[in-house]
């Protein structure tokens, strides 16, 4: 399945930058994330779920990124020290997850559950004309922009998609099993 990523700049009443960025697929809506460049936040929402993340970049030496949810606890991480070759990793609610590296280039994204795999989801990126992922590398968006969209990608990936109801063929009472994507 391939997605369309879209994003745009958004300057709300306060004035404070921030970045709207779109995961569509067949032209619905799946998942919206308003980052605060300021704040360094991102607001999720994926039917009907919303989330607050907040980013942090901890250590000198080794240096790792580390996502906070809106209650201070931990949510996930970015070792960026570990991330060698065309992949990267990140761990969120303590499932790990690959990325490619390759959107630089190309405009294309992938995240995988193992790096040998198909890829979980994979997208294309279409920015406005004053942001540019291509330019990602030349600071024109902020580098931990980049960590919070792959965490919210991680983040829809670990919603439950639908319940389906079926029936046990014993006893005829109806169960719901959860189904992610």
């Amino acid at each position: 399945m391939e997605y369309q990523l879209t994003v745009e700049d958004v300057y709300p009443e306060g004035g404070r930058k921030q970045l709207l960025m779109h995961i569509a697929h067949q032209k619905t809506n799946i998942l919206t994330m308003v980052y605060d460049v300021l704040l360094h936040t991102a607001r999720l929402e994926s039917n009907g779920d919303r989330r607050l993340f907040m980013v942090y970049q901890q250590g000198k030496r080794h240096p790792k990124i580390i996502f906070k949810n809106e209650y201070g606890f931990d949510a996930g991480i970015i070792e960026t020290t570990n991330t060698g070759g065309e992949f990267g990793s990140l761990s969120f609610f303590e499932v790990t997850y690959f990325y490619n590296l390759s959107y630089k280039e190309d405009g294309f994204l992938a995240v995988y559950k193992n790096t040998n795999e198909k890829p979980l989801i994979s997208f294309t990126m279409e920015v406005s004309a004053t942001t540019t992922l291509g330019n990602f590398a030349s600071n024109r968006l902020p580098e931990d922009y980049f960590y919070c969209l792959l965490m919210g990608i991680c983040w829809y990936l670990q919603l439950p998609v639908k319940a389906a109801n079926y029936f046990t063929p014993d006893f005829n009472v109806p169960h719901t099993q959860t189904v992610y994507h």
